[in-house]
């Protein structure tokens, strides 16, 4: 949880498993990697990333859309 310093962390079950959702910014898409890996070798955990952005986020790349 130090290295990819998470904005916030949720445990608790799903689909009979244990799981975690941890919510954390990145940079760009290759960090991805980095944070996938660390959960991988030292958890050997099934790891999903589902990418998310704020409200200020959805407004910017609206914007772009309507340019």
């Amino acid at each position: 949880m130090a290295t990819p310093k998470p904005e916030a962390a949720y445990f608790g079950p799903s689909e009979g498993k244990r799981c975690g959702m941890i919510f954390f910014d990145i940079a760009e898409p290759s960090q991805i990697v980095e944070f996938g890996e660390i959960l991988f070798a030292n958890l050997n955990a099934e790891v999903e990333f589902i990418p998310v952005m704020n409200a200020d986020d959805l407004i910017k790349g609206l914007a772009r859309v309507k340019a």
